[in-house]
């Protein structure tokens, strides 16, 4: 399991900054976790924010599980999508079945382990800790090559659909 810590701080009624609070939190694979400005995050935070909103988030994909079918890969994906709400963001699934689009400007950063970035054509782009991926409203899938979590971080700004 991968831990990090959210350190919030803020100015006290004189404008002097201060600490806040810390708090460790485990990136447990497969689970989003929201972060902006304060640790309290309302209850159903959407998937993408809305026009002129920013969403910071982390993203753990789990690691792949070898050899699974098309079909298993077709369920999960349909499952992904409803537990969204997010079936409208799907554009063309042809290339992977979690391919999707956001009317969101967004840079995303591979913090660990190894993942490609699929788009709608040219060959996988593999990505390695660090790499920044710029996307505006752009159809992708992101895939763990494994052996363990890729972790990721976004900073998702919402714009008008196109």
């Amino acid at each position: 399991m991968t831990t990090t810590r959210f350190i919030d701080v803020k100015n006290d009624a004189s404008g002097r900054s201060h600490l806040k609070a810390i708090e460790a939190v485990e990136l447990v694979p497969g689970q989003d976790l929201e972060i902006w400005q304060s640790f309290s995050m309302p209850a159903n935070v959407p998937f993408y924010p809305a026009a002129g909103a920013t969403l910071f988030r982390y993203f753990v994909l789990p690691a792949p599980e070898d050899h699974l079918p098309p079909d298993v890969w077709t369920a999960i994906a349909n499952r992904f999508f409803a537990q969204n709400k997010i079936e409208h963001c799907r554009i063309d699934s042809s290339r992977h079945p979690l391919m999707h689009a956001t009317p969101s400007e967004d840079c995303v950063m591979l913090l660990s382990g190894r993942a490609q970035l699929i788009l709608d054509d040219g060959p996988a782009i593999d990505l390695v800790p660090l790499d920044v991926i710029r996307q505006r409203q752009t159809n992708h899938s992101w895939v763990n090559l494994g052996p363990g979590p890729a972790v990721f971080i976004s900073l998702m700004h919402g714009v008008d659909k196109r």
